[in-house]
């Protein structure tokens, strides 16, 4: 895979860092567009765009280090040190969970009006699942299980991937969540003709995208408990 794209002395730039970089600019482009259509000040929208990265890479981290607290018990200044894995040592659950009590709390002060906001919101935020799935990928992290399916890759020894499956073709998990991030994001752009009621077009990306989790879990390794099924191998 491609961890590092660019490399200046000792200066690295990750792919995963920099698609996280792209699918927050395009997020904010896409929710600042639509935000007069939802009623909602698009200067608003990039104070909380803001609010939510900050949320988001802070309770990653924190659910990261909580659920691999060995790598760092004796390396504290490691819980801070993003720059060490490229913005890798992250968990989506706690990036999740931050935005979503920081976005709550910033509308709740800002008295925004919320179900039209979300709905304004929601098909950026399936649209940077997209392309920061991509960053795993290129990245070799939130891979998949052993598969002899053609759908298998197997993936470079000196990746996280093919470290712990060494010439294993196995789901590229990553790349099944960035279809299903573009497609949901193009699936909420179809559901808008509907005229559907505020906060309905967030719900139904919201129960979709769960859906797709609830199933992914079943062909994605684990290497710790932070999921349901365990690490599974099929």
């Amino acid at each position: 895979m491609f961890p590092i794209v660019l490399r200046i002395c000792s200066l690295h730039i990750y792919s995963y860092g920099v698609m996280l970089f792209i699918s927050f600019l395009c997020g904010i482009a896409v929710v600042e567009h639509r935000a007069k259509k939802f009623g909602v000040d698009p200067r608003k929208v990039t104070d909380l765009a803001l609010w939510v990265l900050l949320a988001v890479v802070i309770g990653s981290r924190l659910f990261y280090v909580a659920f691999h607290w060995g790598e760092f018990k004796n390396d504290l200044i490691g819980i801070i040190a993003l720059w060490r894995g490229g913005l890798a040592g992250l968990m989506f659950y706690g990036g999740f969970l931050g935005g979503i009590i920081a976005g709550f709390l910033f509308v709740y002060l800002n008295k925004l009006p919320v179900r039209k906001l979300i709905d304004a919101v929601a098909p950026a935020v399936v649209l940077g699942e997209g392309f920061t799935r991509i960053g795993c990928f290129l990245n070799g992290c939130c891979f998949g299980t052993p598969t002899h399916c053609v759908c298998g890759m197997v993936f470079p020894h000196n990746s996280p991937a093919g470290a712990t499956f060494l010439n294993q073709p196995i789901h590229p998990t990553q790349l099944y969540s960035s279809a299903a991030g573009f497609l949901l994001f193009f699936f909420a752009l179809w559901l808008e003709k509907l005229k559907l009621r505020p906060g309905v077009l967030a719900a139904i990306l919201l129960i979709v995208y769960s859906l797709f989790r609830f199933g992914i879990d079943f062909v994605r390794y684990y290497e710790d408990n932070a999921n349901f099924w365990g690490n599974q191998v099929v």
